[in-house]
């Protein structure tokens, strides 16, 4: 029942009281109270306690009421904010929404160990959040999905991944993703990075000026030595990333036998006879590979003869297999 019908109610029935009392009573009544006099019908006196207790008992009802209020915009706004949070862990957010009725409590502490599963069924009623868990969906499933709505952290693995995905489809966002690594550190700048080597001229890609390994020396010569692609870069540049990476000979060895159809004979010869002088016995087995290849075997002898007997053995097999007429292919020989 309502207040208002409450007091309604009261109200007639205090009435039929006072009526009924008044009408086999109309006499009055003088109460005396600390100094004081109230003369008023006995029907009056009959009916004052009832309307205390209608009193007492309707704000007895607007304090639960107004409690009952108060509780329900909480646990609506508890909704409201646990609906958002749901949406947001669905998304790869971390949530820590504060609620102020026990069950949200609860259930919010839940949400916060939970994570959603995109490989799993799913069906939500709400738009906005099932909207969210197609989108999440879309980006595990290798989708470039525009959750800029969304308003995600940075660090958020959705976001990552979500970048990762776009570095799929569009290579040169790899641009925008470099801008902000100053290190090769993390996924994400290691993949951007790494597209980068596909597309970047050689000075675009220097200009990160990253270190060198040998997977990145490796990537860039292929793109060098391959003619289709018009990715080129100097000489010196080689030899620097050579010793920026701390080449080992069979790295040098590597190098000569997959550079000697891209520079001239002249070039080949000088390049790998400024290595060996600088590098010595490191780029040696390089530097003999480009005299075998070139058939410049004097040359060879004059090295072999000046070195240590127990030095270049492979080498002084191979010219002793020569001598003695025997046709010997040098790369499966040394097996480069």
């Amino acid at each position: 029942m309502g207040i208002k019908r409450y007091f309604l109610v009261s109200l007639i029935y205090m009435l039929a009281i006072g009526l009924y009392v008044y009408s086999f009573n109309g006499e009055g009544y003088t109460l005396e109270f600390f100094g004081l006099s109230l003369s008023f019908p006995v029907a009056f006196w009959m009916v004052l306690p009832v309307f205390i207790l209608v009193i007492a008992s309707i704000g007895h009802l607007v304090f639960y009421n107004f409690k009952d209020f108060l509780y329900k915009r909480a646990w609506k706004k508890d909704s409201e904010v646990f609906h958002e949070a749901a949406k947001n862990r669905i998304l790869g957010e971390e949530v820590n929404a504060s609620y102020k009725t026990d069950g949200f409590k609860f259930a919010g502490k839940m949400l916060q160990a939970m994570k959603f599963d995109p490989s799993l069924p799913s069906s939500f009623i709400e738009e906005d959040i099932a909207n969210a868990s197609a989108i999440a969906v879309s980006v595990a499933n290798g989708n470039y999905e525009d959750l800029k709505k969304y308003k995600l952290s940075k660090e958020n693995p959705l976001v990552l991944q979500n970048t990762l995905n776009r570095l799929k489809v569009e290579p040169k966002y790899a641009l925008e993703i470099l801008k902000n690594c100053k290190e090769l550190e993390g996924e994400l700048c290691k993949k951007a990075y790494d597209a980068l080597l596909d597309f970047a001229s050689f000075n675009e890609i220097k200009r990160y000026n990253f270190p060198i390994d040998k997977q990145t020396f490796r990537r860039m010569m292929e793109r060098y030595l391959n003619s289709d692609d018009s990715f080129d870069m100097d000489v010196k540049s080689i030899e620097e990333m050579l010793e920026q990476l701390n080449a080992e000979r069979t790295d040098y060895l590597e190098l000569a036998r997959k550079i000697k159809g891209k520079l001239s004979p002249d070039s080949l010869i000088a390049l790998f006879e400024k290595m060996y002088n600088a590098k010595g016995i490191v780029a040696a087995d390089a530097y003999l590979y480009v005299l075998y290849d070139l058939q410049m075997i004097d040359k060879i002898r004059e090295i072999l003869l000046n070195s240590d007997p127990e030095e270049f053995v492979k080498f002084r097999t191979l010219l002793f297999l020569r001598d003695n007429g025997k046709s010997i292919n040098i790369d499966t020989f040394l097996n480069v």
